[in-house]
């Protein structure tokens, strides 16, 4: 039998979408209870007391934007130096880091939609206006890549967790399901559901509002000021933490629990010769699952406090003027530690693997041989040129040299040839001179 509640939320029903349907019957509503008269109690009376701390407010806003723009040029030149690391070829052969490509991937694109909204907002727009209020495409474009990215990156971090998990529980795993091959498959058909399951913020999200103004308010519907905060926010917290994380916790315990065991059973067994080739192997997937491990853990401990907020309290803050610092304090606050886990993997990579810092260091090094190389052979051609140039002056001086002397040569025996030549014709010429001298 239908209770009352139940029955008012079936008549409720007919006139919500899905997304309001499902955020109605599974999450709580929207309506103030008594959480919500304390909360607001405790942030006013914070609020009330920090009057005098507004300039304080605007120094922390101010600097966690400056912030924002830090994680977008840090995160996103270490995500391309780490797709850059995972794809060669040493590397590129483990399903592992196919994964934790696509999760550096889908890192860049989530940094450049909330993350840069705060350095937008709070540096540069002189009315503190969102990046999504310039046009209703921005506003649709930007909610709709930053939900798909951040729930990309969280959901191949644990696929790469069931991968690990399952191929040490299933002695077959790594021959059947878990191929190299079929990792593009996996990472293709997460990318499908996502798209798909966010598809309608592409064409419901924001709406323009009327002369004179023509305002963008995006994150709203004309019939729904809670289409996005908190109802889609809270299905996004399912999907961008609550199960990942559960996928993660269950898999990194049994991980951690398979390392453990493996550990005692190499100290308290001495092994055999034949066993001493298997050695680095078992050390590379340790390291592996060291690195996974410490990589899901940082995930979930700076993404959690920003969910929760943005879900169970946003709404709850006061809408009244003199909280308004406080309120965009917090935020800025909590999204700043969120997307500083979209920023940093590379620096756990290179923290936690060995291998990664190996192939940094080769790719480093060629770089910086395949850079001297150049510039030697630029000074070679440079000396080459000069040299030939010089040869050919030489040469040419030498030339010009040669050829005005044999001017003058030829000159000369032209003259003597022609005296002979006068004298053959006048035999008696040099009588008649002697003559005339001798007179």
């Amino acid at each position: 039998m239908i209770s009352s509640s139940n029955s008012l939320k079936l008549q409720k029903y007919n006139d919500m979408n899905i997304t309001e349907a499902i955020s109605y019957f599974w999450l709580p509503s929207q309506h103030d209870s008594a959480m919500d008269n304390v909360f607001e109690q405790f942030i006013n009376s914070s609020t009330a007391k920090s009057l005098n701390y507004s300039s304080i407010h605007r120094i922390v806003i101010r600097f966690f934007s400056l912030y924002a723009l830090a994680l977008v040029i840090i995160g996103t030149l270490g995500n391309l130096i780490t797709i850059i690391i995972l794809c060669r070829p040493s590397l590129r052969r483990y399903v592992t880091m196919r994964y934790l490509v696509a999760v550096s991937v889908c890192d860049i694109i989530s940094l450049y939609g909330w993350n840069l909204n705060n350095f937008y907002k709070f540096s540069i727009s002189s009315r503190r206006t969102n990046l999504e209020e310039i046009s209703l495409v921005h506003c649709r474009v930007v909610s709709y890549l930053t939900f798909v990215g951040l729930q990309l990156s969280s959901w191949h971090l644990a696929a790469v967790s069931l991968d690990r998990c399952c191929s040490l529980y299933f002695l077959t795993w790594k021959q059947t399901y878990g191929k190299l091959s079929r990792t593009k498959y996996h990472i293709g058909i997460l990318a499908i559901v996502c798209l798909l399951l966010n598809s309608h913020i592409l064409f419901l999200n924001g709406y323009r509002d009327g002369p004179p103004h023509y305002k963008v308010e995006c994150y709203k519907r004309r019939t729904n000021p809670f289409y996005i905060f908190p109802q889609w926010e809270r299905i996004h917290l399912i999907l961008y933490n609550l199960c990942p994380f559960s996928i993660m916790l269950l898999c990194n315990i049994y991980i951690i629990f398979v390392t453990v065991r493996s550990a005692r059973i190499r100290t308290s067994i001495p092994a055999p010769s034949s066993r001493k080739c298997s050695r680095p192997s078992i050390a590379r997937h340790r390291q592996l699952s060291l690195m996974l491990i410490l990589i899901t853990f940082v995930f979930v401990l700076l993404t959690l406090p920003s969910c929760i907020y943005f879900v169970f309290f946003r709404h709850r803050m006061s809408p009244k003027k003199y909280s308004r610092n406080h309120r965009h304090m917090i935020q800025i606050c909590l999204s700043s530690i969120q997307f500083t886990s979209h920023a940093i993997n590379f620096f756990l990579y290179c923290f936690s693997g060995t291998n990664f810092r190996t192939e940094l260091h080769d790719f480093t090094s060629e770089l910086c041989l395949s850079r001297l190389s150049a510039l030697k052979f630029k000074k070679t051609t440079t000396a080459t040129c000069r040299i030939n140039r010089n040869k050919q002056n030489y040469e040419s001086n030498m030339t010009f040299d040669y050829q005005k002397t044999e001017f003058s040569n030829s000159l000369k025996e032209m003259k003597v040839k022609f005296k002979q030549q006068k004298i053959k014709d006048n035999p008696d010429g040099n009588e008649r001179i002697t003559l005339s001298n001798a007179v």
